[in-house]
């Protein structure tokens, strides 16, 4: 007679044998058997931080480059000679076509900012205004985020439209400065169109503008200028009220003293006790 040995051993205890491991223990188990996926990840990963490195340094070379083009743009602008006519207008246009070249090659860093700005000025200074105009509204557009450089290309683009015979659009550009409230150089827009109602013969609109300049604006160093030019244009408005007579510093006499003559020591001497 055969007995079959019965296997008291529960049937999931082979299953949580599994539970036994460690969550490092299985991590690694995993890492054993996708040995291809790990090492392929961790390749991935280095070439995209070297990537990131290289791109960095070639946005910081490339920075670097257009600030140094700017520069020499900038010291051939200096050195133009104001009793070479030829000689000035020479170096005039070598500048403007070295900032020029740092709009096309260095285009979006800071150096072709800056250099536009620059570009338009010296497009100013050889009187092609509309060619200005282009530059200075093309930096509003990129300068958009950046109220203080913003507003002083637009001081600038009023100028620009105001040598351009376009009044009206100089208008409308400096007034935007004024209702812009990041602008920093509403004191220069106040002094600018203040000398333009002035030419305007706009005597009352003129002093109104320096007024508000000097109230709004007392550290700027328009302020000075545009008091002088109210001491030509209305010196009745800055004259002060006229003070009051001083009174009497003396003291009044009291109720009890009215009516009594002044004592004399001299006679009540004579007089004895």
């Amino acid at each position: 007679m055969t007995y079959k040995i019965k296997d008291i051993i529960p049937k999931t205890a082979h299953a949580e044998g599994g539970s036994i491991l460690s969550s490092k223990e299985r991590f690694l188990f995993w890492v054993e058997e996708n040995r291809g996926l790990v090492w392929g990840g961790i390749l991935l990963t280095i070439m995209v931080i070297i990537a990131a490195v290289a791109l960095s340094w070639l946005s910081q070379k490339k920075h670097e480059e257009a600030w140094e083009l700017q520069g020499k743009a900038q010291q051939i602008y200096l050195d133009r000679p104001l009793d070479d006519v030829k000689k000035w207008k020479e170096n005039m246009q070598s500048a403007s076509a070295m900032l020029q070249e740092v709009q096309e090659k260095y285009s979006g860093t800071k150096g072709a900012e800056v250099s536009l700005f620059l570009l338009g000025n010296n497009l100013m200074e050889e009187k092609k205004f509309s060619a200005a105009i282009e530059k200075y509204q093309e930096l509003i557009k990129d300068s958009a985020q950046e109220p203080i450089l913003r507003g002083l290309v637009q001081q600038r683009l009023g100028v620009a439209y105001l040598l351009n015979g376009d009044r009206d659009s100089a208008l409308d550009t400096w007034q935007a400065v004024l209702a812009d409230p990041q602008t920093l150089n509403k004191d220069q827009i106040l002094f600018e169109l203040a000398k333009l109602a002035e030419s305007d013969e706009r005597t009352q609109d003129a002093v109104t503008h320096y007024k508000k300049l000097m109230q709004e604006y007392p550290v700027s160093p328009f302020a000075n200028e545009a008091g002088l030019r109210i001491k030509v244009l209305a010196p009745e408005e800055l004259k002060e009220p006229t003070k009051n007579e001083s009174t009497d510093t003396e003291l009044k006499p009291t109720e009890s003293e009215k009516g009594k003559e002044p004592k004399n020591p001299d006679v009540e001497k004579a007089n004895g006790p």
